[in-house]
């Protein structure tokens, strides 16, 4: 089955089940970005159920094809996830309905309980790059102290963010972007910092750090008088990282 099997399946189960008052698709999963689908996209939903049909958020009745489920799973906040044996992956809410901060949402059922809010403003950038510094650091601590998977995720994850989102206000402010994640599709925003970034997250820890650190010198220092180049000389001086040649 392909992934627009699943979701013709899905609608259907959803809109039969009993005590369902809202049903909505985000994502590529909705039909204004379907152009955006792969073979590795998956479904993200939210189903909403009434007073007294908890049924609905616990059992989770609406999943079609349950003969070919390998693998379902609870998240917090009521949110589950399911694995076909075709590979094909729902992400998804169930429960008592709440707010939604995703104006991409195709809503195929509104029962009058649907509540927007806009997304979060974007973090502002100058405490974006100064978090950046402060997570490389820390993490460079912690490797050097031997803790290479608390500082590896330092690294990786916290600081690659953080310094993804500066990279985005400061280089691409207008690109299409995923409200909720820096790091999402940040290829088509800009090809080569994010190439960059991409290579060194394949490279040993403290290579990768440096990388980082370079590139966000190289990238943003010059014309911005808000970079904190103090901090980031501090920064290089304490971990012994000289000038590049």
């Amino acid at each position: 089955m392909d992934l627009q099997t699943h979701r013709d399946a899905l609608a259907a189960s959803v809109l039969a089940t009993p005590g369902v008052t809202g049903f909505a698709y985000f994502g590529s999963a909705a039909s204004a970005a379907a152009h955006r689908r792969d073979e590795w996209s998956d479904l993200d939903f939210a189903v909403f159920h009434a007073d007294g049909a908890d049924r609905v958020g616990r059992d989770w009745p609406f999943l079609p094809f349950r003969e070919h489920l390998v693998l379902t799973a609870r998240e917090s906040h009521g949110g589950g996830v399911a694995l076909y044996d075709d590979g094909i992956l729902y992400e998804f809410g169930a429960g008592r309905p709440w707010q939604l901060r995703d104006p991409s949402c195709e809503v195929l059922l509104d029962g009058g309980e649907f509540d927007y809010l806009p997304p979060d403003q974007p973090p502002d950038a100058i405490a974006q790059i100064r978090l950046f510094l402060v997570k490389l650091y820390i993490g460079m601590g912690r490797v050097r102290r031997g803790e290479r998977l608390a500082g590896g995720v330092q690294i990786r994850y916290h600081a690659v963010t953080c310094l993804a989102e500066t990279l985005r206000q400061r280089l691409a402010p207008d690109a299409e972007r995923n409200p909720f994640d820096p790091l999402r599709r940040l290829e088509g925003a800009l090809p080569e910092p994010a190439g960059r970034l991409a290579d060194l997250l394949d490279c040993e820890l403290e290579t990768c750090a440096r990388g980082l650190f370079d590139l966000a010198r190289d990238t943003l220092e010059p014309g911005w008088p808000e970079f904190p180049g103090r901090a980031a000389d501090t920064i290089a001086g304490r971990l012994g990282w000289s000038p590049p040649a």
